[in-house]
């Protein structure tokens, strides 16, 4: 079979399943990106676009329209170059939003055509959170609705509809909804798993618990500080409350590192993130900057209780990852969190916005964390059986290659 895969960044959304057929030795594979990692894929070839110009304008709206019709256009050749050079694909996988995906159908018709969704704009909680609930300005929404164009003509034109969860699918219309598949993203269940003797270990220069200590009680909060959908203000509000009520109590931030030029370390303001902070809590919030992939699992495993907060969006697999790790998680009460989180099953609840209630239960969570051991257990046996990402990638394989001959029966019948 020839698979084309469609992305602005190499390998992406993308990684699993294009090496699922990649590696399968069976196919022909070709993954056609602006931007991403060096590394190559095995089975893979990569096809390197130029990102488009830039346009300058005052309106967002406009600048978004436009910059996702020259990515549209600049794919479109990049297709019609394919064709000319002989490589018609049989499958295309492509994300709905991106704009390079715009073409696709005219372009290769007769393949069968995978799209991705990923948002759908609506004038609803999502829009108004940050307003709490009030009525915002009908420009606001102007950046939206260019948007959902994109997704409109993807997921209309497509064979196949995916999004991950079932939030976000309820996010589009009814006329696309019903056709959406929910097929949820997976994280590497291997990689990230329980270890309780990263409890005691020494932890990014934490405090070490002594053989005859109490256990370390660490909360741990890992994410983009300054992006406001994941509520850091929020979690900085709760830390007077929490480290008064909790006198052993540490705290350590941090986030993923990247590679240079992606964002890696300009995520915090450092120690004026806490300049508020009374001095005596001050040295007990530890500020681990941008962590490595094993830094940072063994932060996770090494927490006595993760926040996790998101507003009503998409959500990060950071919220997956933490779960994996048997991690005991709080997590924010918004409906993309709700979906994973069940309170006080695999995970406990809050108040995005309610600094102490989130104090309080974070606290509470501390107080009984040696009887919460099968709440922990949970979050790791759902991260197993529902979000692995080698079952959730053969799972859409498996889906794809069903939805392709099915579609071929009914063309030949």
């Amino acid at each position: 079979m020839r698979i084309l895969f469609l992305n602005s960044v190499f390998p992406g959304r993308f990684r699993s399943l294009a090496q699922f057929f990649g590696m399968s030795g069976e196919h022909t594979v070709i993954f056609l990106a602006e931007t991403g990692q060096r590394e190559s894929l095995p089975g893979i070839r990569r096809l390197r676009l130029a990102p488009p110009r830039e346009h300058a304008s005052p309106d967002p709206a406009e600048v978004e329209i436009v910059t996702r019709l020259r990515r549209g256009a600049r794919v479109g050749n990049a297709l019609l170059a394919l064709r000319k050079d002989g490589f018609v694909p049989d499958l295309i996988c492509a994300p709905a939003g991106m704009g390079g995906s715009f073409y696709i159908r005219d372009i290769f018709p007769e393949a069968f055509y995978v799209a991705c969704g990923d948002w759908f704009y609506a004038r609803d909680e999502s829009h108004t959170f940050f307003t709490r609930g009030k009525p915002r300005p009908p420009a606001d929404f102007a950046l939206g609705r260019v948007c959902n164009l994109w997704e409109y003509n993807a997921l209309d034109a497509c064979d196949l509809a995916l999004t991950a969860s079932d939030w976000q699918r309820e996010q589009y219309p009814e006329l696309i909804a019903h056709r959406m598949s929910v097929v949820r993203d997976g994280i590497n269940t291997r990689y990230f798993f329980p270890d309780p003797g990263a409890r005691l270990r020494d932890v990014g220069g934490l405090p070490t618990p002594g053989k005859n200590d109490p256990p370390r009680e660490l909360v741990t909060f890992c994410g983009p500080l300054h992006d406001a959908a994941r509520g850091f203000a929020c979690f900085r509000q709760c830390l007077p409350h929490l480290l008064a009520a909790r006198p052993r109590c540490h705290v350590a931030v941090a986030w993923l590192g990247r590679g240079k030029g992606e964002g890696g370390g300009r995520e915090s303001g450092g120690v004026k993130d806490f300049a508020d902070l009374a001095p005596e809590f001050r040295t007990r919030v530890h500020m681990q900057g941008a962590l490595s992939l094993n830094g940072y699992r063994t932060l996770l495993q090494a927490s006595t209780a993760h926040v996790y907060l998101a507003a009503p969006h998409t959500f990060s697999t950071g919220l997956l990852e933490a779960m994996a790790c048997g991690g005991l998680v709080l997590g924010s009460d918004t409906p993309p969190v709700r979906e994973v989180i069940r309170h006080g099953i695999n995970g406990f609840l809050c108040d995005f916005w309610d600094s102490r209630q989130m104090a309080d239960t974070l606290a509470g969570m501390l107080n009984m964390a040696p009887r919460l051991e099968p709440v922990r257990q949970e979050a790791r046996r759902n991260m197993v059986e529902h979000y692995d990402i080698k079952t959730q990638t053969k799972r859409l394989a498996d889906l794809i290659c069903e939805r392709m001959e099915g579609r071929n029966a009914g063309h030949h019948g």
